[in-house]
């Protein structure tokens, strides 16, 4: 009984951590469309064409920042020169 337990749990964690991994990717933030909600911004309106993000760092049109958390319908941001932290909303 207590094996069974112990495989469920870890397989939980493994697909929480999985999870995690995949919206926290830049695969992951560059596919969505994201809308400017709180705090500092880059920009107001980041979708498929005009968001880049390489080594957890997000350049938009207004200039760039690094990724501090998805939540997969939050984005949280800090920028690099003023050290502000801004939130984007997914609209998908």
């Amino acid at each position: 009984m207590k094996k069974r337990i112990f495989k469920i749990n870890l397989a939980l964690i493994v697909i929480i951590i999985t999870s995690i991994l995949y919206l926290n990717s830049s695969y992951y933030i560059e596919n969505q469309k994201w809308k400017y909600s709180d705090g500092t911004h880059i920009g107001d309106w980041f979708d498929e064409g005009n968001l880049k993000v390489e080594d957890g760092i997000v350049y938009g049109s207004s200039g760039k920042a690094k990724v501090v958390f998805c939540f997969g319908f939050r984005l949280v941001i800090k920028d690099i020169e003023t050290g502000e932290e801004g939130i984007y909303v997914n609209k998908n």
